[in-house]
């Protein structure tokens, strides 16, 4: 019998804040991204646990931009 099993690195979830921001990398000023990307454990190429969950608040030019905690982006998408 076999049993696969392994890690799946899904896509990340992009929302759009409410908030301008200026980006100085890429010179810009826009309403930024909020990136939520989870790895999860699956099973026969099924996720089945999250594990690990990052925030991210990206320049939607250049996707430049900082990780952020779970209270951050939860206020952000809350505004």
């Amino acid at each position: 019998m076999f049993i696969l099993f392994g890690l799946d690195d899904a896509g990340p979830q992009i929302t759009v804040s409410k908030q301008q921001k200026h980006c100085y990398h890429c010179n810009n000023t826009n309403y930024w991204h909020l990136a939520k990307h989870e790895t999860r454990i699956s099973l026969f190429f099924l996720p089945i646990l999250p594990i690990k969950t990052r925030y991210y608040f990206l320049c939607p030019i250049c996707n430049h931009g900082d990780e952020i905690s779970s209270d951050e982006y939860q206020r952000q998408i809350n505004l």
